[in-house]
């Protein structure tokens, strides 16, 4: 009997997956999907200013996914960063980040970002509930104003 190497085993993996069709699921309610009037490099750039301006944001990535077919970005909201630490040290990895994708779709730009309630569906704890609550209105404050809604 034959065995195969990893490398086999993983490529022969590789093209199954891709071979088998994707599924196309609806977004549930851990995700903002908003319609958007801008381009994406406008609203790629309002984001990028609004979060470089305001006092409590920052500003830390943008880059191109799916082949330049979403404009990736990554911004923070600072103040949620104590509560999110309280859960633990090991959920430093959602710090109080936004994770937005700017894409095309029927002719329209689109808006997605993750609901900031994803972090108390990963880990629920108190402190987690303290920062979806407190970043609830920063992330629409923020949507708000590159969205034209004040």
């Amino acid at each position: 009997m034959k065995t195969r190497t990893p490398i086999a085993a993983f490529t022969l993996a590789t093209a199954l997956a891709l071979s088998a069709p994707l599924a196309a699921t609806e977004p549930d309610d851990h995700f903002i999907i908003r319609d958007c009037e801008q381009s994406r490099a406008d609203l790629a750039g309002a984001i990028r200013e609004y979060a470089e301006n305001e006092e409590d944001w920052i500003f830390l990535a943008e880059f191109d996914l799916a082949g330049g077919d979403i404009t990736a970005l990554k911004v923070c909201y600072l103040p949620l960063g104590p509560d999110i630490l309280d859960a633990g040290l090991h959920v430093g990895a959602m710090m109080p980040c936004g994770h937005i994708g700017l894409y095309e779709e029927d002719g329209g730009t689109k808006l997605s970002m993750l609901h900031p309630k994803f972090m108390t569906t990963l880990q629920p704890h108190p402190s987690l509930e303290r920062a979806v609550e407190n970043a609830e209105p920063a992330f629409e404050a923020l949507l708000d104003h590159v969205l034209g809604g004040s």
